[in-house]
C-alpha cells in the first residue's frame, strides 16, 4: 500500500488543481461576464510587457500605464481598421512634446520634415508653386517666375482637382489645413525631370483639363533688392535660408555703389530661419557680438557676427519691421539697434520669438525640434514674449499721400507708377532728407 502513496498524492493535487481552475473560471464567467475573457489578459501580457523592457528601470512604472492603454486599444477598439499603430505612436510623441508648454518644441511628420529641409535649402524639386487650401480643396497661390507651373500657364486660384489621376479631395478629406497642404505638395513634389500630371479646374467658368508637367530644381530666393533712386537702395530678406548669405553678399555688391544716402534693410513679415545665416547678414554691417544665449541654468554666451569680405559698416541704414517679423529677423533686428546707434528702426513691435531649437532628424525621417536656449540681444534685452520695440512706431498704412516706388513684386495701382506704402516712405524721408518720422521715439531697450 505504501507503494501507492505518492501515486494517489499526485493524482489528489492534480484533481484540486484541475477543480481550482474550473471554480476560478465559473466565478469569472458568473461574475465578470462580458467584462472579462481570455483575450484580455493575453493582451495585458503582450507587447506591452516585452516594450516595456526597452524602458530605463527608474521610468518602467511610469511607462507600464502607457502600455496597459495601449494592448487595451489592440484587443478591444472595435473598429479595427482604425488600429494605425505608427499614427498611434506619432500621436502619442505630439502630445508629449505638447504638454511641455513651450509651442516651438515640436514633432514633425516625416512628409512635413522632409519639406521644411527642403525649403530651408532654398530648392526643392517641383513645379514651383504655392500652394492654398480653402474648404477641402487645393489652389496654386503664387506660381514661381519662370518655374514649371507659370511656364505651362497656370495661374493664381487655379483649382487642383486631381494628381496622377488621384482626386485631391477625398485625399485631404479631414485634415486641417496644414496637413492638406503637405499631403498635396508631397504629392506634386518629386526629383527633378520626373513628370506629374495634374487636372485643373480653372475660374470663372470653372473649365476642367489635364496638364503634364516636368518638375525641376525650384530655387526660393530669400533676397531681394533694387534702387529706389535719388541714392536710396533697398534689400529685403524675406527669410534666412542656406541661400541668404551668397544671395545678400551679391546685393550688396551690386548695390553699394548705388548707395550714396543709404539702404533700407527689409525684415517685414520675415518668420526667421537659420542662425548662421542672420550671424552672416550681421558680419556684413557690423563686426561684433550678435547675442547671446541664455541656458537651462541661467548662463550667458555673447555669440559673434560672421564676417566676409564685403562690409557695409559705415552705411547710414533703416530697418523695416513689423508684428510678423519673428526669431532670426528679430535677432538682426534688435542687434543693429544695440550694435549701431546709427541705425533707425521703423514700424511695429515684433513676434517676440526669442528661443532657439535644436532640430534632431529621427530613425524614420520625423524630425524633433528641442528648445535648448533663449536668446537676448547684444544689450541683453529680452526677446521672448517682448519683441523688438522701433525707434519709430508706425503702423503700416496705404496712405495716398506716402507714395514710393514698388518693391518686390507689388505693382501700381492702373494708371499709377508708384505704390503706397507709409514705413517705407518715412524710411525713404528719413535717409534723404533727415526729417524723423511723426511719431515720437519709442523706448527700444
Amino acid at each position: 500500500m505504501a507503494a501507492y502513496l505518492p501515486a494517489i498524492r499526485r493524482f489528489v493535487v492534480t484533481l484540486v488543481l484541475l477543480l481550482t481552475g474550473f471554480a476560478g473560471g465559473w466565478v469569472g464567467a458568473t461574475v465578470f461576464a462580458d467584462g472579462f475573457s481570455i483575450t484580455t489578459i493575453v493582451p495585458a501580457i503582450g507587447p506591452g510587457l516585452v516594450a516595456n523592457q526597452a524602458t530605463p528601470q527608474s521610468l518602467r512604472q511610469q511607462f507600464a500605464v502607457f502600455w496597459e492603454v495601449w494592448n487595451l486599444v489592440d484587443s478591444e477598439f472595435y473598429q479595427r481598421d482604425k488600429i494605425d499603430h505608427t499614427r498611434m505612436i506619432r500621436g502619442a510623441i505630439t502630445g508629449m512634446l505638447a504638454t511641455l508648454g513651450d509651442q516651438y518644441t515640436v514633432y514633425q511628420e516625416p512628409e512635413l520634415a522632409a519639406q521644411t529641409t527642403e525649403h530651408m535649402q532654398g530648392r526643392m524639386g517641383g513645379i514651383g508653386t504655392y500652394l492654398r487650401i480653402t474648404d477641402g480643396r487645393a489652389f496654386l497661390y503664387k506660381p514661381i517666375k519662370g518655374a514649371p507651373a507659370d511656364a505651362a500657364g497656370l495661374k493664381q486660384d487655379d483649382e487642383i482637382v486631381a494628381i496622377d489621376g488621384e482626386q485631391v479631395a477625398p485625399m485631404i478629406a479631414g485634415l486641417d489645413v496644414n496637413e492638406a497642404a503637405v499631403r498635396v505638395a508631397a504629392k506634386i513634389r518629386g526629383p527633378s525631370g520626373t513628370r506629374v500630371q495634374l487636372t485643373i479646374r480653372r475660374p470663372p467658368d470653372e473649365q476642367v483639363f489635364d496638364i503634364t508637367l516636368t518638375r525641376a530644381d525650384i530655387v526660393v530666393p530669400s533676397v531681394e533688392a533694387q534702387v529706389l533712386g535719388g541714392g536710396i537702395t533697398y534689400i529685403r530678406i524675406t527669410e534666412f535660408k542656406a541661400n541668404t548669405t551668397p544671395e545678400f553678399d551679391q546685393a550688396l555688391r551690386e548695390l553699394l555703389p548705388q548707395t550714396s544716402k543709404g539702404m533700407v534693410l527689409d525684415l517685414r513679415n520675415n518668420p526667421g530661419g537659420f542662425l548662421d545665416q542672420a550671424r552672416t547678414v550681421l558680419g556684413r554691417l557690423y563686426n561684433g557680438v550678435a547675442l547671446y544665449e541664455e541656458n537651462s541654468r541661467g548662463e550667458l554666451r555673447d555669440i559673434g557676427t560672421i564676417g566676409g569680405d564685403i562690409r557695409a559698416y559705415d552705411v547710414p541704414l533703416v530697418v523695416l519691421v513689423n508684428h510678423g517679423s519673428a526669431s532670426a529677423s528679430e535677432i538682426v533686428a534688435g542687434a543693429l539697434r544695440d550694435a549701431r546707434p546709427d541705425v533707425a528702426l521703423i514700424g511695429e513691435t515684433t513676434f517676440g520669438k526669442g528661443s532657439v531649437q535644436n532640430i534632431y532628424t529621427l530613425s524614420d525621417g520625423s524630425s524633433a525640434r528641442i528648445t535648448f536656449a533663449h536668446w537676448l540681444t547684444p544689450s541683453r534685452a529680452e526677446i521672448d514674449r517682448v519683441g523688438i520695440t522701433p525707434h519709430y512706431v508706425i503702423p503700416y498704412a496705404e496712405d495716398a499721400d506716402a507714395q514710393v516706388p514698388c518693391v518686390g513684386e507689388r505693382q501700381p495701382p492702373a494708371g499709377a507708377t508708384t505704390c503706397a506704402d507709409n514705413q517705407l516712405f518715412y524710411a525713404i524721408r528719413l535717409l534723404k532728407t533727415g526729417e524723423l518720422p511723426p511719431t515720437m521715439p519709442a523706448a527700444a531697450r
